[in-house]
């Protein structure tokens, strides 16, 4: 998609109907999700474009200062609009629209190498770090105004998808756009005051339990995870939404090159897959276990009655993947 494209896609929603366009992302939202959408309606509207987002689940807890809810919506019923956005989501089975079913046309942005969206018109950009990276530099492009609220909004994206710059998805052109966004006032504070240095109480005690409780190994500590339950949420008081974080306290164990959290859900265990050095792939991993994402991040669903038996396919999957690159 050219940024000429984008904009005509653009003209031709504001010029039918009721001239609406809807942004959404991915189920069960992370920072770059809430960044994308609030970013894209809050540079929409600001060009007289009648934008908005839908955020229909709860967000993590660092992402809510940043949400402009005067202009997000919470329920697709009734809605009808002229264009619908979808920002970093891969998949149609993961977006997260209300049960909207859109009967207009689609525009699909996103960064992940694994996009399969269905749209009308596409921007799929797996160099950037973040969604909201491609987003930085397609409305750069097409000259939109970006005021300090949006790019703060913006930033809040590149910083949590790429760890505070500490991932390899950290590219010369992340910090370029990380460095244009706060020379146009984004308050990198605030950013990585709610997203990296408030944790709650309760979820440091959680982390601390399962790294002493619950810590699983294999392959001479190459390989590690452990087991989120609903009942360790619920003896600390920690919504699922404010865990996406926890997987990082076993990827920082040194020798560690697989770290995983399984969490429990209706019918199995949701994968989370980190690796730390090239060439393991937690992509190629999750993609065999009903999911994906990049190489080096990446998630899914293992159908399992137990715990014990979700990490001995898990296990088998990370084997695989050490056999093919010994080889």
């Amino acid at each position: 998609m050219t940024p000429q494209a984008f904009r005509d896609a653009l003209d031709g929603a504001k010029n039918r109907g009721n001239g609406l366009i809807l942004i959404a992302a991915h189920c069960r939202p992370d920072g770059d999700a809430v960044s994308s959408v609030s970013a894209t309606a809050g540079i929409l509207r600001d060009a007289g474009y009648n934008a908005v987002g839908i955020l229909p689940e709860p967000v993590p807890d660092a992402c809510i200062p940043f949400i402009p809810e005067e202009y997000i919506i919470r329920s697709a019923a009734g809605v009808q609009p002229e264009l619908f956005v979808i920002v970093d989501c891969s998949n149609p089975e993961r977006i997260a629209a209300d049960g909207f079913v859109p009967a207009c046309p689609v525009i699909n942005i996103d960064h992940h190498p694994d996009n399969s969206q269905k749209a009308d018109l596409s921007l799929v950009r797996p160099e950037c770090c973040a969604t909201a990276e491609a987003l930085y530099h397609l409305f750069t492009d097409c000259g939109f105004t970006i005021t300090k609220e949006n790019a703060t909004r913006l930033l809040l994206g590149i910083l949590t998808d790429s760890g505070c710059f500490r991932f390899d998805n950290t590219s010369p052109e992340a910090l370029e756009a990380a460095a244009a966004l706060i020379r146009l006032g984004a308050d990198r504070h605030s950013i990585v005051l709610e997203a990296f240095l408030n944790r709650d109480a309760g979820l440091v005690r959680l982390e601390a339990d399962l790294l002493n409780n619950g810590l699983h190994t294999a392959f001479d500590g190459k390989a590690a995870w452990f087991v989120l339950t609903k009942a360790l949420l619920a003896k600390y008081g920690v919504d699922v939404r404010n865990t996406e974080n926890l997987i990082d306290a076993v990827r920082n164990i040194r020798g560690v090159e697989f770290a995983a959290l399984l969490r429990e859900e209706p019918g199995g265990y949701k994968l989370s897959l980190r690796t730390k050095n090239a060439p393991w792939s937690a992509g190629k991993v999750a993609r065999r276990l009903n999911g994906g994402g990049h190489e080096m991040a990446a998630g899914g669903f293992i159908p399992a009655k137990t715990a014990d038996e979700a990490g001995e396919i898990l296990t088998k999957q990370i084997q695989m993947e050490f056999d093919a690159n010994e080889k």
